[in-house]
């Protein structure tokens, strides 16, 4: 499959979307929206009522069965937000029809299947790309050129929260393990790792021990939206099958530990979401999208400022390297962007820390060679 030329030689890069909730809708196809060299074309989702508003904002033609759409619409890129479990055979199918493919975070829920997606774009030779959007952040990219300028000296640990003090998704789609794979760590913990491995320059995993807790799973106002109307799509009294809080610390090559911490409520005065990566000669603190250089004893802030022009959302500018990436006839996502070889990371880490908890022992992080030779490890 090819990019359709236009009369004047521009590529238009047609793009389908399989599931079409609140991340496509508010983030995605807005920012696609904008790029003239982007033509959006279908989406493929469950719920016709639910996206009715949306497909008619983007003129775009419905599917209930994505692969009608890949066969039908042959889109250049696909866009995948649905459930995580359909992650990994949705973007097999994708990948296959000849479409590169972005897909969001996990990018599976098994290193099994992330390896599968990764052999799938090597081998059709498309673009793979998972949307982990904080790589895009000004205040990332800054913390990483600290760390592997040397600034920091040898880092010997990391230290991460993604908390949140009431915020239990309210769709069942999170809250059963068989469309999400777990709790908190799947779905935000999994954005801090990509965050901490993309600053550290991807050290090497050894071995999790990890910890899962189940304390709020029966207490509706935990939940996000919470008293908002329950409707098909908030379901406040939903069976919840996964945790609420999750913690691992891991071990990587080279004497260096990661601590984190990762929940959808619990008893503290106020969400966080911070990464201390701390050097023999320094640390860098991100918060909230600020980072902080520290140092002897003093603090110099450092702000987040634009890459080019004006500010945009990091979603916009993955997006935007998405399409560039395919324009340019690339076969891999483009740096900040995350590779499937490094999401596949992510992936053994989290499965890690799970099956640490449910073994109650120290495990090592299985990783296939063929992602331990890419990485240059």
């Amino acid at each position: 499959m090819s990019t359709v030329s236009t009369s004047t030689g521009s590529q238009i890069v047609k793009v389908g979307f399989v599931g079409c909730g609140g991340i496509v809708q508010g983030a995605h196809a807005p920012s696609l929206a904008q790029l003239p060299n982007v033509k959006l074309v279908a989406c493929a989702d469950v719920d016709k009522a639910r996206v009715a508003e949306f497909l008619e904002k983007y003129k775009l033609n419905f599917y209930t069965d994505y692969k009608e759409m890949l066969t039908k619409e042959t889109p250049d890129a696909v866009i995948i937000a649905t459930p995580n479990a359909l992650h990994a055979p949705v973007a097999i199918d994708a990948l296959e029809s000849g479409a590169h493919v972005l897909t969001e975070k996990p990018m599976a829920i098994s290193v099994d299947e992330a390896v599968k997606m990764v052999e799938t774009a090597r081998r059709r030779q498309r673009v793979l790309m998972v949307g982990h959007h904080m790589r895009f952040e000004r205040s990332i990219q800054v913390g990483r050129k600290f760390v592997t300028n040397g600034r920091l000296g040898k880092i010997y640990h990391i230290r991460a929260l993604h908390l949140r003090r009431r915020g239990i998704p309210s769709t069942v789609t999170f809250l059963q393990r068989k469309y999400s794979g777990g709790g908190p760590m799947w779905d935000i913990g999994v954005h801090t790792i990509d965050a901490t491995m993309f600053m550290t320059n991807f050290p090497r995993p050894v071995s999790v021990v990890g910890k899962v807790y189940s304390a709020f799973s029966d207490k509706a106002y935990m939940r996000m939206n919470y008293p908002v109307p329950v409707t098909s799509q908030f379901a406040y009294t939903a069976p919840m099958d996964v945790e609420d809080f999750a913690m691992g610390l891991i071990k990587f090559e080279g004497d260096l530990t990661m601590y984190i911490e990762a929940t959808w409520a619990t008893y503290i005065k106020e969400d966080k979401h911070e990464v201390a990566i701390i050097g023999t000669e320094g640390g860098v603190h991100y918060e909230g999208g600020s980072l902080s250089y520290i140092h002897s004893i003093d603090e110099e802030f450092i702000t987040s400022t634009p890459l080019i022009g004006q500010q945009q959302s990091a979603y916009a500018q993955e997006d935007r390297a998405f399409i560039d990436a395919i324009v340019k006839g690339a076969v891999k996502a483009p740096y900040p962007a995350c590779t499937g070889e490094q999401g596949v990371l992510d992936v053994a880490i989290i499965e890690t820390i799970y099956k640490s908890a449910e073994s109650g022992r120290e495990e090592a992080v299985n990783i296939p060679k063929s992602i331990i030779d890419s990485m240059g490890w």
